[in-house]
């Protein structure tokens, strides 16, 4: 009998999520707890949007000088 593995941290946000979800209704006061105090992180910046296409441009003159 093989053992349940341990969940991650995306794992425990994909289930807060469906629970956040479903079975919660909106006259319910710890449903209104809830909506005032767990506030949903903001989403995260792609990360292609913190590297400078300079950067880009610099490898790729790499790369070539490299080839040549």
């Amino acid at each position: 009998m093989s053992r349940k593995r341990p969940l991650t941290s995306r794992g425990v946000q994909k289930l807060s999520e469906r629970e956040r979800q479903t079975g919660i209704e909106p006259d319910d006061t710890a449903a209104e707890w809830l909506a005032e105090n767990d506030k949903q992180p903001p989403p995260q910046a792609p990360k292609s949007a913190m590297k400078s296409k300079a950067l880009h441009q610099w490898r790729q003159q790499q790369q070539k000088k490299k080839k040549l």
